[in-house]
């Protein structure tokens, strides 16, 4: 080889370091959008790419799709690509050609850790010699964002040797494509496994709502993330003696160097330990590490003597706000919105309503709206109010000459809102006066509406008929009643590391559902004693009879009864289902997730997962992490199977139904008086009508002495 080839290999090795990957994100993965359609005369819409700050980007492509209508004139038509408002590539919108597929290379300096603005703005026309409609139905450009995605080379960066690194470097949510930690714990016991599931829920809660999947053993994994939790002895052990530990009075936290699989340093990744003398200083160090939530402390290493958490109330989890209280849209992440122009789109609220609220007719959400608009509106324009994409109310811009209206009223009834997530919307609809050919001044066209506006719902009764899986993925209900897991128990049927793996991956849910770490979450390997919201887990055959004959896929004496749904006609109020005696099998890779009234205490409830097994237990918990399987599950009996390209899911409500409240119990007559809201009012005029038959007569008899 010539010293001039040599060289040529030494620069291309340089350039292109070994130690790269690459990563392809479809565009619809990035966004809640159903679509990207782009309208009007003038539209942007954006897509937030996340960079972790574990990354150096070396190359990044973006390949899109897109469809323009077949009416635009190519000559004046374009559209803009940005990124963090820079542009990056710009391409006339031809509808000779209107399937149109685009690949576009991003400047690396560009990108910044954190989530990147990716931004396509459209500037649409279908004549040149005459005046058009600015929002006329044919102009539209429409991307796909199944068909659309960005392709990323990136380095992993050194993982700093500070426990401020966990809150945004290791454990960040912008990794991707999902997060990945094994646990390393002291003994398969009850007592390990509920701190471990203290740690994962930490974890789980910084990674947000990406997903996070662990696997649990006695032994480092390398290639990724760990953390060692377990007493100081079997910690050192860990380590070795590179790195020993010293004895502390409380617990420790230490951030460690982790090994290859050769026994090299692997700066890349990270080993956190969660340490100390006793079980008790163990556990606090595990809760001091869940509730660090941000880049302090700049340390190696941490010891904690103490914790004090602040009053926990119930219902009081991610995004959650309580009825009988007013709250200023400024505290729901909505400040002072301005809509400018004929196309300003439209802003959203997202607030969630606790899942067990009873939502009662002839109630209604009280909103108190300030806002101000724009002179020289024509008398038709208007703002629209949609609760959960569905128009309730609209609002005219009928003053010529503009206005500034402090608290307008609004009523909203409360059967429109939903358990859960609730989002509340606002669309503008600004309108020119005069003619279409007339000179447009888009910045006179405005409406703001100001984040002091109010919202508050009426007091609701803590009441809901279950199973109702769907609540179970909107909040983790019931087992976050309490959002730190008070009341709440996890039953591992079996000591076995995937089934323990397993359970962290759904508790791993229900913290990123409820957005609350479970710290008062106990593991255990009995059934448990006291009254409790019960998360079973564990492979069929290691499921006590109680269990099997209370669940809506039941097993007795060795015989399964299957539901089957039966389709009837509009007459008839509930879908039945016909049952299956059979002898068969759940089948290799396949998981069930079901929800049923509690066998040993009436109102509470018990959710299990189960497999046949231990590998397929694994493989559904990991399922139930990604978006795909959590918007189809709903009902009580859910059927989770691996596909390609996405899971395939079988939802169904067979079994029988129990109410429950705020203090997981209803009795039958509460259950009956608030489902029958006619036997409630029926009830209380015969209250009414006996007391007041009780003063007659006691009237009378006083008379007559």
């Amino acid at each position: 080889m010539t010293r001039i080839q040599t060289t040529a290999c030494l620069l291309l090795a340089i350039a292109l370091p070994a130690s790269a990957e690459t990563i392809r994100l479809r565009l619809q993965d990035l966004t809640a959008l159903k679509k990207l359609e782009l309208r009007c005369v003038s539209d942007e819409k954006e897509v937030s790419v996340p960079v972790p700050e574990r990354w150096t980007v070396r190359r990044m492509e973006l390949h899109l799709r897109y469809t323009v209508s077949t009416n635009l004139l190519p000559e004046s038509s374009q559209m803009v690509v940005k990124v963090a408002g820079t542009p990056v590539a710009q391409a006339r919108l031809n509808p000779l050609a209107p399937e149109v597929k685009l690949g576009i290379d991003i400047p690396p300096g560009l990108l910044q850790p954190g989530y990147n603005s990716l931004s396509f703005h459209v500037a649409q026309h279908f004549s040149k010699n005459q005046c058009e409609s600015p929002c006329a139905p044919d102009l539209w450009t429409n991307i796909s964002l199944r068909d659309s995605w960005v392709e990323m080379e990136y380095e992993w960066k050194d993982v700093p040797l500070q426990l401020s690194a966990l809150s945004s470097f290791v454990f960040d949510p912008r990794l991707m494509p999902a997060g990945e930690v094994h646990i390393v714990t002291e003994d398969d016991s009850a007592r390990s496994a509920t701190i471990a599931g203290i740690v994962a829920s930490g974890i789980a809660r910084r990674f947000d709502y990406r997903p996070v999947s662990f696997t649990v053993s006695r032994r480092l994994r390398a290639g990724m993330d760990n953390v060692v939790i377990g007493k100081r002895p079997f910690a050192s052990g860990m380590l070795g003696q590179a790195a020993p530990l010293k004895a502390v009075r409380g617990g420790l936290l230490r951030m460690a160097p982790m090994s290859a699989a050769d026994g090299a340093p692997d700066p890349k990744r990270a080993l956190l330990v969660v340490t100390g003398e006793t079980d008790e200083a163990v556990k606090l160090a595990a809760i001091t590490f869940t509730n660090i939530s941000f880049r302090f402390p700049g340390s190696q290493e941490l010891e904690a003597f103490g914790f004090t958490i602040p009053e926990v109330r119930q219902y009081s989890g991610r995004e959650t706000i309580a009825t009988d209280q007013v709250y200023e849209l400024n505290t729901l992440n909505f400040p002072t919105q301005s809509f400018v122009g004929v196309n300003p789109g439209a802003r959203a609220i997202t607030f969630r309503l606790p899942p067990d609220f009873h939502i009662r007719p002839n109630q209604y959400a009280k909103l108190s709206l300030n806002f101000s608009y724009g002179a020289g509106l024509k008398n038709d324009s208007s703002f629209s109010i949609l609760v959960n994409g569905r128009g309730v109310r609209a609002v005219a811009l009928d003053s010529p000459s503009g206005n500034f209206i402090d608290g307008y009223k609004l009523d909203i009834p409360t059967y429109v809102f939903k358990p859960g997530t609730n989002t509340i919307e606002f669309a503008a609809n600004l309108h020119a006066p005069g003619q279409v050919c007339d000179l447009i001044q888009p910045d006179g066209l405005f409406l703001t509406v100001y984040g002091n506006s109010t919202i508050s719902f009426p007091p609701m009764p803590h009441f809901v008929e279950m199973p109702r899986l769907e609540l179970f993925m909107h909040s983790g209900f019931p087992v976050t009643r309490w959002p730190d897991g008070h009341e709440a128990k996890i039953w591992l049927t079996e000591k076995d590391d995937r089934v323990l793996a397993a359970a962290l991956n759904v508790l791993g849910v229900a913290t990123q559902r409820n957005g609350f770490p479970l710290f008062e979450m106990e593991l255990t390997h009995a059934q448990p004693a006291d009254e409790a919201e019960v998360l079973v887990v564990g492979r069929m055959g290691t499921l006590g009879a109680d269990l099997l004959k209370a669940a809506p896929l039941k097993v007795v004496d060795g015989e399964a009864l299957v539901p089957y749904p039966v389709v009837r006609g509009w007459n008839a109020e509930l879908t039945a289902s016909a049952t299956s005696r059979q002898k068969g099998a759940l089948g290799t890779g396949r998981g069930l997730l079901m929800q049923f009234q509690s066998p040993w205490h009436a109102g509470r409830t018990v959710t299990m997962l189960t497999a046949e097994r231990a590998e397929d237990l694994l493989a559904a918990s990991a399922l139930l992490t990604t978006s795909a399987v959590q918007g189809q599950t709903r009902g009580d009996l859910v059927l989770i199977e691996p596909g390609d390209p996405e899971p395939k899911v079988g939802a169904m409500d067979s079994g029988a139904r129990y109410a429950t409240g705020k203090k997981g119990s209803y009795s039958p007559m509460e259950s009956f008086l608030y489902t029958r809201p006619w036997a409630y009012y029926a009830a209380a005029a015969v209250g009414v009508l006996i007391l007041c038959l009780g003063l007659f007569f006691a009237l009378r008899r006083w008379r007559a002495k």
